[in-house]
């Protein structure tokens, strides 16, 4: 199992990537998380710089 950290407005947290599947730009200019059970993790960090943990993270799995 992998986890890629994501800076919270809250704090740290650390997420599974598989199970992403979407992020959104909030009108602010933060990121919101979508996970697949319908969570969302509000992020202080940009949209494109977790799309690409997430995607070296996800390509990192794979044999």
């Amino acid at each position: 199992m992998r986890l890629i950290e994501v800076k919270s407005l809250a704090g740290t947290n650390f997420l599974r990537p598989e199970r992403v599947v979407a992020l959104q730009t909030s009108p602010t200019g933060t990121c919101v998380i979508v996970l697949d059970n319908g969570a969302t993790v509000q992020s202080s960090e940009s949209t494109r710089d977790i799309a690409v943990r997430i995607e070296a993270a996800l390509d990192a799995q794979q044999p």
